[in-house]
């Protein structure tokens, strides 16, 4: 889309990328008192003050929330949106544009770019600053060559994670799908199932597999495994925090695992495919052989008794379609030891 005197708006562009992007035209003092309102720089489309700031540059409510408005409400924090595709930077800067931030980099569930098929990179250090795009794109060049190169040089990015990724692209773009659409067909199994359904037990999953590290004898999230000193337990007293915590932590290879086994749950691919993998994941060995069964029983993390029940009849009261497609994963979970899993 395009107004008169700003940016053309690009597909799949973060509000505060494009309003960065239209310094000159706006000012970076209005930008700045703007922001300091907002509870989400990126994505806060229901704020009156937004909406009138955004009527005044001729961009009306509806299309603003056409425009900008997230797809998913499974967004990363405002401070843990680090994650970036640099070809896509490099791209935009090619084509004469300024690099922009895209929506589907915040979203819990895209550790992948599905353009470029490869897994996005973590800007670190960064401070989360307004101009992000040129900042992680200088700081990639900086890194490479010491310099900001000719904008004509080809980085070639080989494919490190091979059939990891491929396998997490595939859960990946289910998840993407089942954001989309009311209903989605579950391959393998012949049946039609509630999208939102798909996304409720696929976030339940999501929240056990990527807590982050706690003292003994909690454990891990087995997604997280790897991750040994990874310093995101501050402030954590609870297996229920660290399951939020887990949920907005922006690192890139743990969120791949997690799709990985959301994929054996609801049996994405054949059990083969992950066997080619689950060396390169560090899982433990109770969930070593990825099937849905063992995961049940051996790879949630709840926080309490309650919760645990909760989990049960949540389970249970699944669509039929749905449940018998989980059977072997409930199932495995009915018969885990609660005290096991509650640490």
């Amino acid at each position: 889309m395009k107004l008169f005197g700003f940016p053309v708006i690009k597909y799949d562009e973060c509000l505060m990328s494009w309003l960065v992007r239209s310094f000159s035209g706006i000012g970076e003092s209005s930008i700045l008192q703007y922001i300091s309102s907002l509870a989400d720089p990126d994505f806060d489309l229901e704020n009156e003050k937004v909406l009138d700031f955004l009527s005044g540059l001729g961009v009306g409510g509806r299309v603003a929330r056409d425009c900008f408005g997230a797809r998913t409400a499974w967004l990363l924090p405002w401070e843990e949106r680090t994650a970036y595709c640099f070809r896509c930077l490099q791209e935009d800067i090619s084509s004469g544009s300024s690099p922009y931030w895209r929506k589907s980099w915040c979203y819990l569930h895209n550790p992948i770019c599905v353009k470029h098929r490869e897994l996005l990179e973590i800007a670190d250090p960064i401070s989360n600053e307004l101009q992000k795009s040129w900042t992680v794109f200088i700081q990639k060049c900086s890194e490479k060559y010491g310099l900001v190169p000719d904008f004509e040089i080809s980085w070639a990015h080989p494919n490190r994670f091979g059939k990891k990724l491929m396998l997490a692209l595939r859960v990946q773009d289910f998840l993407t799908r089942a954001h989309k659409a009311d209903y989605i067909r579950l391959r393998g199994h012949d049946v039609v199932v509630s999208g939102a359904a798909v996304l409720a037990v696929a976030r339940l999953l999501f929240e056990s597999f990527l807590f982050p590290r706690l003292r003994p004898p909690c454990g891990d999230g087995i997604a997280t495994g790897g991750r040994a000193g990874f310093p995101r337990t501050a402030g954590i007293i609870s297996i229920e925090q660290a399951r939020q915590r887990g949920c907005s932590d922006s690192n890139v290879h743990s969120r791949m695992t997690a799709l990985i086994l959301i994929g054996c749950v609801f049996k994405l691919f054949p059990l083969e495919r992950f066997k080619d993998v689950r060396d390169a994941l560090e899982l433990t060995a109770d969930v070593y052989s990825g099937e849905a069964y063992d995961i049940g029983r051996h790879g949630m993390r709840l926080s309490s008794s309650n919760e645990y029940k909760l989990t049960i009849e949540f389970l249970d009261g699944l669509p039929a379609g749905l449940k018998g497609c989980l059977g072997e994963f409930i199932s495995g979970l009915n018969n885990s030891a609660p005290d096991v899993i509650l640490g």
